[in-house]
């Protein structure tokens, strides 16, 4: 058995380089012992087990991703899937509920959070400049780290307005460009928090422009781990009138 068709073995490894690195060295181990070419055959038990899962080919798709329940039954949401890989992550917002929930590309559920997806107006109202983040499937793009350029900054209105970290939001479904919205981010802070209050790890969380707005810890501790390891999509849902 070659090196690669030992570590197609291991499909959870893939796009993990270090753990694909550890399991060369382990072929090369096992490959070196008395005995291990019996290991190491096409046909060895251990191998036959995991033969249908090997023949898959390197990269193949999951299923697309869409970790929905009954909480955003009647809502408008996302109207297409996430095109998940390995090492994604889908985080699921509900305004109604003001919560986020994170799920790992397996649709295997992470962690629960509160989160606003509140602007100025009414709660049923997106369609307008300043309203509720707009429903749809976005992922998240552009990282803004000001936690880590000065975790203990002079007083600064852009701090304030965004906190910790800031993510932009790209849109998937043109949700934003129909509406004729623009810049929809996911990020901490709050104006109207006063400072340092909106430099506080867990602000009190204030309605936005139309941007998500979740604590400042929770942007560092929960959704940076997830977007350094791989796509972050975000499905928004929004209460219809």
């Amino acid at each position: 058995m070659s090196p690669q068709r030992f570590l197609d073995r291991f499909l959870h490894f893939k796009g993990l380089e270090k753990q694909k690195r550890g399991a060369l060295l382990l072929h090369q181990a096992i490959s070196q012992l008395p005995g291990g070419e019996q290991v190491l055959q096409e046909e060895a038990p251990w191998a036959v087990a995991f033969s249908e899962k090997a023949a898959q080919p390197v990269g193949a798709a999951l299923p697309p991703l869409d970790p929905r329940g009954s909480e955003e039954a009647g809502m408008a949401g996302p109207l297409m899937k996430a095109p998940v890989k390995p090492g994604d992550s889908y985080l699921l917002v509900n305004d109604r509920d003001e919560d986020m929930e994170a799920y790992d590309h397996s649709g295997t559920f992470l962690w629960k959070v509160p989160c606003l997806a509140r602007g100025q107006g009414a709660d049923t109202e997106w369609r307008h400049t300043g309203t509720d983040t707009p429903p749809g499937l976005y992922k998240l793009g552009t990282v803004y780290r000001d936690w880590e350029k000065n975790p203990n900054p002079p007083r600064d209105a852009t701090l304030q307005a965004y906190g910790w970290y800031s993510y932009d939001m790209v849109e998937l479904e043109g949700q934003e460009q129909k509406l004729g919205r623009a810049g929809i981010m996911l990020h901490g802070g709050g104006t109207g928090c006063g400072w340092p209050g909106a430099w506080a790890p867990r602000q009190k969380l204030l309605p936005t422009l139309g941007c998500l707005r979740v604590h400042n810890v929770v942007l560092r501790e929960r959704i940076l781990p997830l977007y350094e390891q791989g796509t972050v999509y975000v499905g928004v849902f929004q209460e219809e009138k």
